[in-house]
């Protein structure tokens, strides 16, 4: 009996649940080419959005690929079973993260230059929750810490890279007139709220 490569991927996605098999694993798993294997994944990644008949994504993350519930599946489900999605980012943190994450490599300074407020309790909390990292120290006087969005950051918002998320436009008057509006918009919309 042959069995259907797709079918294989499938499996391995789901037995490894959370965690996502990174690329190369998958590709030797499939025992495909690798031309073959990107042609047979992003196939599939297009066969689960599009197919209203499953509740399942199938995502890239940096160099994992990783099965998640469709958006609209999730809160069907979590109704049902009475799951409360609880939202560990704040207006603050948001603001923090977006900082970050369009000027990462960053320093503590330059989130403080553009946010006007010490950032330290809001990294220490995005450090203890997994989104944010430290990244080395910068060759500036005084060798300040480096920060950096982590993996789990991809993975919590559903984006592969940083090109996926908005462009930031800054205003002619400067970089003081910008709400990071856009950022949140997003952030909030790959997330669950906390209406608690």
């Amino acid at each position: 009996m042959s069995i259907n490569v797709k079918s294989v991927i499938e499996a391995a996605l789901f037995i490894v649940g959370n965690e996502g098999v990174h690329k190369d694993k998958l590709k030797s798993i499939s025992r495909l080419p690798e031309s073959d294997f990107n042609a047979v994944i992003d196939e599939m990644i297009v066969e689960y959005e599009k197919d209203s008949q499953r509740g399942l994504l199938l995502k890239k993350v940096g160099d994992y690929y990783k099965l998640f519930t469709k958006p609209e599946i999730a809160k069907i489900i979590s109704v049902s079973f009475g799951i409360k999605q609880k939202n560990p980012l704040n207006q603050a943190m948001i603001e923090t993260l977006a900082i970050v994450v369009y000027n990462e490599p960053c320093t503590r300074s330059k989130i403080h230059e553009l946010r006007k407020t010490d950032p330290t309790p809001m990294l220490e909390k995005l450090i203890e929750i997994g989104l944010v990292e430290e990244a080395g120290r910068s060759e500036a006087v005084g060798k300040p810490y480096l920060y950096q969005v982590t993996p789990k950051f991809y993975d919590t918002f559903g984006i592969d890279s940083i090109k996926d998320l908005p462009e930031i436009i800054v205003p002619e008057k400067g970089i003081e007139e910008l709400t990071y509006e856009e950022e949140i918009n997003f952030f909030d919309t790959n997330r669950e709220d906390n209406n608690e």
